[in-house]
């Protein structure tokens, strides 16, 4: 782990999880496993090179190149915020994902997670992703 998770509270640590586990998602090519961390129809803002691309959450699992002839992944490379009001909590991870272990792209991750049934999931996310160098 990258980062120091000493101060979270459980809730917290509970939201952390459940964006961890969507990530885990993509090393593991289990589509299974990232869709049951998100509420399918929230909604998602990919900007790629400094346009905006807007998608469902679903969506943004079926842009993962499962069938990649490479090892994928994507890592939560530096401290985590995590913000929590009762059933409302944001995170705001930077990401590196990584091909083969080697890095190809950085960027910043900001979720947003609803609390449903006691459990959390993601409601919605934006992120960025630029060359490691820029």
């Amino acid at each position: 782990m990258r980062y120091d998770i000493s101060g979270f509270s459980d809730e917290q640590l509970a939201v952390l999880a459940v964006a961890e586990n969507f990530l885990r998602g993509i090393g593991a090519r289990d589509k299974d496993l990232m869709l049951a961390q998100i509420l399918p129809s929230g909604g998602a803002t990919l900007l790629r090179n400094g346009r905006p691309i807007f998608t469902t959450l679903a969506g943004v699992v079926e842009r993962i190149p499962f069938d990649h002839p490479k090892e994928i992944s994507e890592i939560i490379s530096g401290q985590p915020t995590i913000l929590v009001d009762r059933d409302l909590a944001m995170a705001w991870t930077p990401y590196e994902f990584l091909i083969d272990n080697v890095v190809d792209h950085v960027g910043t991750d900001i979720w947003s997670f609803a609390k449903q049934d006691g459990g959390w999931f993601v409601s919605g996310v934006a992120d960025n992703s630029h060359n490691p160098a820029q």
